[in-house]
């Protein structure tokens, strides 16, 4: 008799955005995490922890709740955290905020929501993802340079553990010249240390949107960066 072969499951965990934030339509790399995070049963035994840089209303924290994570979701958008409405150019919003989402789906208590500046959270390596989207060429965050901005981030991801980044790539004069917007060679670079391995850094191509903080219809060049640290180096048994 051959020996029965389990099957895979049906439906395969996936990692998708939240459409239901007001980000959720807006293009991100983050998907691709599935190739390389836990998740269903496996995290939800296991419980990694992870950190979303500008978590806003949940767009990438509640699918990782639901994937079985714990998320630390470090925001300081009061509209986006507490919720609110606004007229913009295309129409009116309303804005369910983090807090709301996390009540409604019972997932407050494997979220912690830090409303500081991430730059003044203490970098301990002990999150098994750390990650940011489009938040480093914003104009608060230029109080650094990229290359610390970037630092910081991968200080906080443990041994094993993963740093995810969308990022922006110069499209005019003042973006290339701004230090904000690097070309993948150069995030390459930023993001090269020792004990760490680049999985991924793509140039994801050009994508035109309108959005709160810049109406006017504008284009990006999207990129991604996907990093791993490596874990220490296992103590093999000493034959007696």
């Amino acid at each position: 008799m051959n020996p029965t072969i389990p099957r895979p499951p049906a439906d395969p965990p996936t990692l998708e955005v939240d459409r239901g934030s007001y980000w959720g339509k807006y293009f991100t790399y983050f998907p691709a995490l599935t190739r390389y995070v836990p998740l269903g049963d496996y995290a939800r035994l296991t419980r990694p922890r992870a950190c979303v840089l500008g978590a806003s209303d949940g767009k990438f924290a509640l699918p990782l709740l639901r994937a079985g994570w714990e998320v630390v979701a470090i925001e300081t958008d009061e509209l986006f955290l507490g919720g609110g409405e606004l007229d913009l150019l295309d129409g009116h919003h309303v804005v369910t905020g983090l807090r709301d989402r996390l009540a409604a789906e019972h997932l407050a208590d494997r979220c912690t929501i830090v409303e500081q500046d991430y730059m003044t959270v203490p970098a301990e390596g002990d999150f098994q993802l750390v990650m940011g989207s489009g938040l480093w060429s914003m104009a608060p965050n230029r109080a650094h340079s990229l290359q610390a901005l970037i630092d910081h981030a991968m200080d906080m991801v443990a041994p094993g553990g993963i740093f995810f980044g969308d990022y922006l790539i110069g499209l005019n004069d003042e973006e290339r010249e701004c230090g904000y917007y690097p070309e993948t060679e150069v995030m390459e670079k930023i993001v090269d240390r020792p004990g760490w391995t680049l999985f991924e850094n793509a140039d994801l191509g050009i994508h035109g949107e309108s959005h709160l903080g810049y109406e006017q219809w504008h284009y990006h060049r999207y990129a991604a960066v996907i990093t791993h640290r490596m874990p220490p180096p296992r103590e093999t048994a000493v034959a007696r």
